[in-house]
């Protein structure tokens, strides 16, 4: 290969744009190790500044999003399929890797424990520790991890699939979809669109680096209550080796082989895990708990969407609900460019369904049965869930409550320790992927490249740790970076919404759909013929046996 030939070859990867974003990473690292407290504090103050200052714009983008996901899914595009193909995935693998990719280790953490923080400091006016407050807080839990946000991955989802399979756009790229809805061509992007992949950059290796720190303190826990192994620093780096090992190697497979198996196994395994609690655990109240949340969720979703608490100012609404959007909003491009990639075949109405509905269902499962009998245990005088969480040992919370259940102290630690590693490396590949394609201008990524973030997303955490930084403000800083995603996901909803119209007004959209109707009645009579057939078949052997 001549010297021309591999410079055109290297030009499809933005080198520069990874040394920048590594760069920014390494010097923040440092600055944590100069001055640590001054650091976390000017992070925290500028976070908590953009949190009051632009709290309601967050709720209202959230609302709107999850307004327009539903007109998108059951209005008059939700036919439109996304690539002329069927879909790559069974519908089970579909939505177990999107389910383990946008929870990671957070659901686990906080399935257990949330609850106890609305309890004691709730929202919509309740009194702390009251019975209402107590009734309530599992249906918080079901509103900050269901529908409204998890409606924001949704519209990126949507658009940046949209704009590859349909508008043809060479890349994957959140940059790339916004510039093309702003009519200007992907080949020599803007400013506009290098700071919108730096954004994604810095905000997924910030907000996976957290992720994976807060599964460590999980795993450790683990590793203590079942074999007395000390969460010493060498303890905690070897679990983030091992996930890493873990994840680099489902990111080798591709995701078919590697993403696709280990999402499978671990939703399996979660489905067994919450079917043990369930069913060892209080059965009858677990039920009766989640059934009643639900009303509650029914009865105040509005006003869950849209507190913010001007009158008393109790903070629930910065601490809570606007820090979730944020949160949302800093995975939102991540999420956008895998769910586009694995939805090839899909149409918009299967990714709205799955997104909005079967995601949000499956989260309502674990929260609501980990959350349902951690409520138990409490009120029963099993575990002081409130006390644990209060004293900051929220981890430790979750090992008590698991010891009141039958082998509770030997075979659960061991599931979580299981579930830990098959939540996160979901998350971990697709975060891989999402950088990968953040950096690729077209074509598909090399593998080399995503090994490269895989290896990035590990040494994050271990470096923080190794120099005794805090998690906390890494995920605080990615979060801020949350803020200008307000402006580009409002930014996708309308270019999407002019495509969409641009392309009905062509044709483009009868085309498509005529191509997936005469598709789906060719396989309607294959499988017709296919069962008359096997009934003429099985006729005709019933004859020869009567003639016997």
């Amino acid at each position: 290969m001549d010297n021309d030939s591999k410079k055109n070859k290297n030009a499809d990867v933005e080198v520069g744009l990874i040394i920048v974003s590594v760069a920014i990473l390494v010097a923040f690292i440092i600055c944590m190790v100069v001055n640590a407290e001054g650091t976390l504090n000017t992070i925290m103050n500028f976070f908590n500044v953009m949190i009051d200052a632009l709290g309601p714009f967050f709720l209202l983008v959230a609302v709107i999003s999850f307004l327009v996901s539903l007109y998108l899914g059951f209005g008059k595009y939700g036919k439109i399929r996304l690539g002329n193909c069927k879909p790559e995935y069974s519908n089970f693998s579909y939505f177990a890797m999107m389910l383990l990719a946008s929870l990671a280790s957070a659901a686990l953490y906080w399935s257990f424990v949330e609850w106890a923080s609305y309890y004691q400091a709730p929202g919509l006016g309740m009194e702390p520790q009251s019975l209402e407050a107590l009734e309530s807080s599992l249906a918080y839990q079901f509103f900050h991890w269901g529908f409204v946000n998890q409606s924001l991955y949704t519209i990126a989802g949507v658009a940046i699939a949209y704009g590859v399979y349909v508008r043809k756009l060479p890349s994957f790229q959140t940059s790339a979809v916004c510039c093309a809805m702003l009519g200007k061509k992907v080949k020599g992007k803007s400013i506009i669109g290098k700071v919108i992949d730096f954004l994604v950059i810095f905000g997924i290796l910030g907000a996976l680096s957290s992720s994976l720190g807060l599964g460590v303190p999980l795993a450790t826990s683990g590793l203590n209550t079942l074999w007395g192994i000390e969460a010493t620093p060498a303890v905690q780096i070897g679990v983030i080796v091992f996930i890493a090992l873990v994840y680099t190697f489902t990111s080798f497979l591709g995701t078919k082989k590697g993403m696709q198996t280990i999402s499978n196994i671990a939703s399996v395994v979660c489905i067994f895990f919450l079917l043990y609690v369930l069913f060892m655990g209080p059965t009858t109240f677990i039920f009766k708990n989640i059934v009643n949340s639900l009303g509650y969720l029914i009865q105040d979703l509005p006003r869950m969407a849209l507190f913010t608490d001007p009158i008393a100012n109790t903070g629930f609404a910065e601490s809570w609900t606007i820090y979730f959007v944020a949160f949302y909003l800093n995975y939102v491009a991540m999420m956008g460019i895998f769910i586009a990639k694995v939805s090839k075949g899909r149409t918009i109405r299967e990714i709205a369904i799955y997104t909005i509905f079967i995601m949000s269902f499956g989260g309502m499962c674990i929260f609501g049965i980990d959350g349902s009998f951690s409520i138990y245990a409490h009120t029963q005088g099993m575990v002081d869930v409130t006390g644990l969480v209060a004293s900051g040992i929220g981890d430790a919370a979750i090992y008590e409550i698991l010891k009141a259940l039958p082998l509770g102290s030997t075979l659960l630690p061991f599931l979580i320790l299981v579930l830990i590693v098959g939540f996160v490396a979901p998350s971990m590949d697709s975060a891989s992927l999402a950088l990968a394609e953040t950096v690729t201008k077209r074509g598909t990524p090399k593998m080399a490249l995503r090994i490269f973030f895989c290896v990035l997303l590990a040494i994050i955490p271990m470096s923080v740790l190794l120099v005794g930084a805090s998690f906390d403000s890494i995920k605080y800083i990615a979060i801020i970076i949350s803020a200008p995603f307000l402006l580009i996901l409002a930014g996708m909803m309308l270019g999407l919404l002019k495509w969409l119209k641009e392309d009905e007004r062509s044709g483009l959209h009868a085309e498509i759909i005529a191509i997936k109707e005469a598709e789906d009645r060719e396989g309607t009579i294959e499988e017709n013929a296919n069962v008359r057939g096997a009934l003429q078949e099985a006729s005709e052997c019933e004859i020869i046996e009567k003639k016997v």
